[in-house]
């Protein structure tokens, strides 16, 4: 699940990039873009992944979780 969201970042990065390489002609301009751009893809992988393990832990802790036990009198 997590490949496809990380295919889906790798797409917009490289659409991203390609615009960059074909349209901003100033290198000094280009530089600190593509540092961007690059910045924003770890930010999004790293959101994805975190919210995976969030809702991966959530999920195990509920079907893990015996109603008998927790509110036994």
């Amino acid at each position: 699940m997590i490949s496809a969201y990380n295919a889906l970042i790798d797409t917009v990065k490289g659409a991203k990039t390609q615009f960059v390489k074909t349209y901003v002609t100033n290198e000094e301009v280009a530089k600190p873009l593509q540092t961007y751009i690059d910045a924003q893809a770890a930010f999004a992988k790293t959101v994805g992944q975190e919210t995976l393990n969030f809702f991966t832990t959530v999920g195990t802790s509920l079907y893990n979780f015996d109603a008998k036990k927790a509110y036994k009198q």
